[in-house]
């Protein structure tokens, strides 16, 4: 019989299986879901596991993460081993001198925790320096760049919570970069993109092109042997140390590339350019361990990172969301979409206000995510209107901490004007920079949850013979005083990627994430909520719901440089029906349509069904995300 909505978990015997077994599960399962016309619907099969499931970005990555468990690893030996596989693969996405974002839900601790691998800019970054020298922060080469954060956190997270070494788990990165994999279409479109770029970069030319400077094509097999290289420096580096145990190993390799011969390498090429690093910078450099913000949502708890990142921007779209029956309305209802719009503007507007690295800048944190200023703040949509304002809120009397704010607030009555030429999101959002995202439950109920992003082949500088492409996350810093997210030293900007974990009664429900720069946490919302809101629906297919047509409004400041906007404007994914676009249209929405499945992001997530302990994995049929479990 056919669970429709979550009910209470039964508990299921613990079982170990072999990766022949996995394969088998997963052929098993491909076929259409038996419940409901919804299910059966989809393009893609469901994924559902008894023990544990994955779903990353690329196919390779979550292969790698698969595997990881069917040897006997922990969801966060797993996570490592699909962040440093990515790392190699995904370079369209993000590369192991980008970031990692990541939320950890280890079962023995009964809470989640957030682990920041965001860089930080060098201590000699100013604004006066910047502009004094006339230096802008455009997202290519040296000028926007900060530390390497990805590797910092995925060995934070490998210290602290897995169980496996980081021999064992970069294995397959190591044979994918020395010996080769073979590129998918949209890396090599990357890399015809950035030809140009590369011309003032030899060493950029030298890894992404072959010896004759000729393009690879779609199939072909790279090898990137010296970012392979550098990993097997870190693995000799944990060898050296193994006989102080597992920690301490995983320590000294992470050590080895902040603070040893590979950073020396990294900050002499710097140095060389005239970017402003020093050895400090980069041997002072830690991946942030701290607590996560959290709300509720009709029973669900639901993890972001701080308020350094725009995660809680989904907190309080939410608690505003919370004030409505949006299951009453019908999903991707006039009503639905025209409400779901209203909260993310108002969330956006407090975002582009008070967010902003907590090393620097106290935000009125608890104000902003109070249930009682989400009722206030939900008074301002107006059901028969698109709100034209770009007002931000005032937590103050509802945060028992911070009272005053220094900085700029968004304060424009009526943003843009009707008949403003349609502008292009992509720009706006970020979303053509990209990034990905991985997902996975272990069969312990261990839940990581991680966005990477950055040192992208589009405007990352190779760092000589390290095979590391330097990050260019300082685009999303302003070189404004009056901002809260300026550019300081050290600071870390404020940033856009945005892991999730949702708690239901207590228990571990979901890890879900998605690509798309700003559009991120768009993407995220209108897929938790098709999950939780709609589960009749899809069930037991998360695909589907994955599958349904998307929105995206263009109503704040872009978080990348130059900072644009795109007041008002709203894209309606083309199959939603006429009628919706129409009326939205007549609220006063700047709608315009793009094409099906064509909203930058692709949610991937992995949920345990309540009803019976296994684990449902979905992946966005939007870009090449995959889905697996066992």
């Amino acid at each position: 019989m056919c669970s429709l909505e979550p009910t209470t978990r039964r508990p299921r015997p613990a079982h170990r299986a072999t990766l022949f077994a996995a394969i088998a599960a997963l052929i098993a399962l491909a076929t259409p879901g038996l419940c409901g016309s919804a299910a059966s619907a989809a393009e893609r099969p469901p994924v559902i596991g008894p023990h544990a499931g994955v779903s990353a970005g690329h196919p390779l990555t979550s292969a790698a993460a698969l595997e990881v468990l069917t040897r006997g690893g922990n969801a966060f030996d797993a996570g490592v081993a699909a962040l440093l596989v990515g790392g190699v693969v995904e370079q369209d996405n993000y590369s192991l001198g980008g970031e990692a974002l990541v939320l950890v839900y280890p079962r023995s601790e009964h809470k989640v925790t957030s682990v920041v691998g965001q860089g930080w800019a060098p201590k000699n970054a100013t604004i006066d320096a910047y502009v004094g020298r006339g230096k802008a922060l455009d997202g290519h080469g040296l000028n926007p760049a900060v530390v390497p954060g990805a590797l910092h956190a995925a060995l934070t997270v490998l210290e602290r919570w897995g169980t496996m070494s980081f021999e064992e788990v970069s294995a397959r990165a190591i044979e994918y970069a020395e010996q080769g994999f073979p590129l998918r279409p949209r890396t090599v479109t990357a890399i015809a993109r950035n030809l140009k770029f590369f011309e003032d970069w030899p060493d950029n030319q030298r890894y992404w092109l072959k010896p004759d400077l000729a393009m690879y094509r779609p199939g072909d097999t790279i090898r990137l042997t010296t970012l392979a290289s550098t990993l097997s420096r870190m693995v000799e580096a944990e060898r050296a140390h193994r006989s102080e145990g597992r920690a301490a190993g995983v320590a000294a390799a992470r050590d080895r590339f902040y603070k040893g011969d590979i950073a020396e390498e990294m900050v002499a090429f710097l140095k060389s350019k005239d970017a402003p690093f020093e050895r400090d910078d980069f041997t002072e450099f830690f991946a942030k361990v701290e607590e996560p913000t959290m709300t509720t949502y009709r029973g669900y708890e639901v993890y972001k990172q701080s308020f350094g990142s725009q995660g809680p921007a989904l907190l309080e779209a939410l608690n505003i969301l919370e004030q409505f029956d949006l299951k009453a309305m019908k999903h991707n209802s006039a009503d639905y979409i025209h409400t779901v719009i209203e909260a993310l503007k108002l969330a956006y507007a407090d975002r582009d206000s008070y967010y902003g690295d907590p090393a620097f800048v106290q935000t009125p944190g608890e104000g902003l995510l109070s249930k009682a200023y989400a009722k206030e703040r939900a008074k301002l949509i107006d059901p028969q209107h698109a709100s034209r304002a770009y007002v931000a809120g005032n937590p103050f009397p509802y945060d028992s901490h911070v009272k005053t704010w220094n900085y700029w607030v968004a304060n424009l009555a009526r943003a843009g004007k009707p008949g403003d030429p349609v502008v292009d999101p992509e720009p706006i959002a970020g979303a053509d920079k990209d990034t990905t995202h991985i997902s996975i439950i272990d069969k312990d109920g261990n839940v990581f949850d991680s966005t990477p992003s950055g040192g992208w082949i589009g405007g990352a500088v190779i760092l000589g013979n390290t095979g590391i492409g330097m990050s260019v996350r300082g685009e999303q810093f302003w070189l404004d005083k009056s901002r809260a997210a300026q550019l300081r030293p050290r600071a870390r900007p404020r940033y856009t990627l945005t892991p999730s974990i949702v708690l239901r009664n207590g228990e571990p429900f979901m890890a879900i994430g998605s690509p798309g720069g700003d559009n991120q946490e768009q993407t995220i919302i209108q897929s938790f909520l098709a999950t939780v809101e709609f589960w009749p629906d899809w069930y037991p297919n998360l695909h589907t719901a994955f599958e349904w047509p998307r929105v995206q409004t263009l109503h704040f400041i872009g978080s990348f440089w130059p900072h644009n906007s795109g007041f008002n404007r709203l894209s309606l994914e083309a199959n939603i029906p006429d009628a919706v676009f129409k009326d939205l249209q007549a609220r006063g929405h700047d709608v315009s349509r793009v094409r099906t499945f064509g909203i930058n992001g692709c949610a991937t997530a992995v949920l345990i069904d309540p009803a019976n302990g296994n684990r449902i994995a979905g992946a966005d049929p939007r870009r090449d995300c995959y889905a697996m479990a066992y």
